[in-house]
């Protein structure tokens, strides 16, 4: 997202008439970047974040999916939700084009009011994933992630802070040592994927974990607290913070439906 709060595409397409038809079509709701081939994209993608990349598949230089695949491949870029464009419409060509990691596949001549429709929900989609993430639900690797790199690395990240639950003293630096990225580069990916920091993603991880344990019937919260890392205080303003509600609400709120 840019700092205007809009979110930023990529148009490739070679053909100058209809780059600058759907550059006019999307600039309004989006900020848009363009790119006559491949080639051009993924310098784009070197220095500018992005939210959403829309491709023709036939291109010179660099086509369509070997730009698709260029950016499923890459950790770096892997996040990114690709829709392709093409004209070429045989269930041969479609699998060809999800195959190489496309999110969408669109024929042409299309209709830009779907364009901007599949635009949409795919962006939705995504927001919808931060929500619930943010509120302690729906952390399953499959369920968020656009890619299997992206599912590899948020299956790492969680297996690793949960390897470290009792550790109070483990950090961002460490999970991102472990992972094998820097700092800022898994605070970027989190941020798309999940629409948390590292250090809240940690701490969701372990919220979670808490509520667990109080669900297996744990009462002592401070039992609770020191088991994912936290202290009594620490763990009940963060578990309030993600649930709504208190820990030892909580445990009271269980035992009154265990004793009905």
């Amino acid at each position: 997202m840019t700092g205007t709060g809009k979110k930023r595409i990529l148009i490739v397409e070679d053909s100058t008439d209809l780059r600058s038809f759907l550059d006019r079509c999307l600039s309004g709701p989006f900020e848009t970047l363009t790119a006559g081939n491949g080639k051009e994209a993924l310098k784009v993608l070197e220095t500018h974040d992005l939210d959403l990349i829309i491709s023709d598949i036939m291109m010179p230089v660099m086509d369509g999916l070997e730009l698709c695949r260029a950016i499923k491949g890459n950790i770096s870029f892997s996040h990114i939700p690709v829709i392709l464009l093409t004209a070429k419409t045989t269930e041969k060509d479609i699998v060809e084009g999800l195959e190489c990691g496309a999110d969408e596949y669109i024929a042409k001549p299309f209709n830009i009011e779907i364009l901007q429709l599949r635009i949409r929900k795919i962006l939705e989609w995504t927001e919808r994933n931060h929500r619930r993430i943010r509120k302690g639900d729906g952390l399953e690797p499959k369920e968020i992630t656009v890619s299997s790199l992206d599912e590899q690395l948020i299956a790492k990240a969680i297996r690793i802070v949960e390897e470290n639950m009792d550790n109070g003293d483990f950090t961002v630096e460490d999970l991102s040592r472990e992972i094998g990225m820097t700092r800022g580069h898994l605070y970027k990916k989190l941020m798309f994927i999940m629409g948390v920091s590292p250090v809240q993603f940690i701490r969701i991880i372990r919220m979670k974990r808490g509520r667990s344990l109080m669900e297996q019937g744990w009462t002592n919260i401070s039992d609770v607290a020191f088991a994912v890392g936290y202290s009594p205080k620490q763990f009940s303003r963060h578990f309030k913070d993600t649930f709504g509600i208190v820990p030892s609400q909580f445990v009271a709120s269980r035992n009154k439906t265990e004793i009905r």
